[in-house]
């Protein structure tokens, strides 16, 4: 019942934000009209998924809304300064009621998605119970968050693109790479704590399950490190977090793609 109230509720509002734009006549207005509507049903359906997840971290390890108070909060505040940072750095930028309205929506949605990260971050270090249990709750904890970055990455997609395709006059085509570039940044700062929270905890296990130092004979060594290995695959202990990311970010590639190529127009190689 949750997901199609959230998502009737924020397409409401983007709606309003789309009928009431003054650019309808411009060219490009039914582009943005369209992504900016997808924007906004995301972002009520991603509310749902991350409230939805929530609910699923809580039935595995239970966790208080106000033990994940302190990182939300911290992230909202870096949140707000690269807001200030990217306005002094283009400080001909004016956007408007709609534009920031669109990020607020797109923001709300992605605050339960962001909570259940700061969760999994504070369950993966107080798991309880036998071995088995442990690596049960830390392969749900893996598929949840992956489940949770890719919610939250096509939210910056939609945005980005919304953006891009904006009618309204922009002073710079790079702002798009600066709005781009601070939500993955943002989606970084809430996915990597966890991850390596998981990564470290999936660590301690192996080193119960699976210890190395103690084993004296070559044959011993040689059969623990197989099996250590594949209990580091079961867990993704070994994953990269920048690879993580590009697959879960699906606007990560693109943009570093044309940062390259604004910001450093000579790396294609000599002319």
């Amino acid at each position: 019942m949750l997901r199609p109230v959230a998502v009737v509720t924020a397409l409401a509002l983007g709606s309003a934000i789309v009928l009431t734009s003054a650019y309808k006549a411009a060219a490009g207005w039914e582009v943005w009209a369209a992504l900016a509507l997808a924007l906004s049903a995301a972002s009520g359906a991603v509310f749902a998924h991350g409230v939805q997840r929530w609910r699923e971290l809580a039935a595995v390890c239970p966790v208080r809304v106000r033990e994940v108070a302190r990182p939300l909060g911290a992230l909202v505040l870096v949140a707000l300064l690269l807001v200030v940072l990217a306005l002094i750095v283009s400080p001909g930028t004016r956007a408007g009621w709609r534009g920031w309205g669109l990020s607020v929506i797109a923001c709300l949605g992605a605050l339960p998605v962001t909570m259940t990260m700061s969760g999994i971050r504070r369950s993966a270090g107080a798991l309880d119970g036998g071995p088995g249990a442990r690596v049960a709750a830390l392969i749900a904890f893996r598929r949840l968050l992956r489940r949770l970055l890719g919610a939250v990455g096509s939210l910056v997609a939609l945005a980005t693109l919304a953006l891009g395709a904006s009618p309204a006059p922009l002073s710079s085509r790079g702002i798009i790479l600066i709005f781009g570039g601070t939500g993955s940044l943002l989606v970084a700062l809430a996915y990597g704590p966890a991850r390596a929270a998981l990564r470290e905890a999936g660590h301690r296990l192996c080193d119960e399950l699976v210890p190395l130092r103690d084993a004296d004979d070559a044959a011993t060594v040689l059969g623990r490190a197989e099996e250590r290995m594949k209990l580091e695959q079961v867990l993704e202990v070994d994953h990269n977090l920048m690879t993580d990311l590009q697959t879960g970010l699906v606007i990560l590639g693109p943009l570093l793609s044309s940062a390259a190529a604004a910001f450093l127009p000579g790396s294609a190689g000599p002319g």
